[in-house]
């Protein structure tokens, strides 16, 4: 005897009512996301060429200060020339991976006190967007050594 089997009818369209996305709710999804991303992509590039920016920065701030160090070191008062200091110039700039850069170092004799003298040393560059940065400037001061006559 066969048996037959009884489906029961009510049950059955429930679960053919919803199943899975249609395929409006998923275009919509689609368009929606795509929405997101497209706006989120340019402020994404801003953030990144913003830390770029700051990273330039701290980088030549400390490409600042070694040349600082190094001409403090190297120099005393009466080795210190114009002409010694732009021998600085060449090897800095071929360091520092900038747009641009430009880099001054002055040597100011102050006319108070003939006993000092200056070294300006001033670096700018253009940023990512092609825009010129505040540049970044160092002082560094040398003293003649007063001799035991004065």
């Amino acid at each position: 005897m066969k048996k037959r089997l009884r489906i029961n009818y009510a049950e059955y369209s429930i679960l053919r009512e919803r199943r899975g996305f249609t395929i409006l709710e998923a275009f919509v999804s689609m368009v929606l996301v795509s929405t997101l991303v497209a706006i989120s992509i340019p402020a994404l590039r801003v953030v990144n060429l913003q830390r770029k920016s700051i990273d330039e920065r701290v980088a030549a701030t400390s490409a600042l200060a070694n040349l600082g160090e190094r001409i403090a070191a190297d120099n005393s008062w009466s080795s210190l020339t114009p002409a010694r200091l732009n021998q600085y110039q060449p090897e800095t700039l071929q360091r520092l991976n900038l747009r641009e850069p430009e880099l001054s170092l002055d040597l100011v004799q102050a006319e108070i006190e003939p006993t000092q003298r200056q070294v300006r040393i001033r670096l700018s560059w253009k940023n990512p967007y092609g825009e010129p940065v505040d540049p970044l400037l160092l002082s560094l001061w040398f003293y003649r050594e007063r001799s035991s006559n004065e």
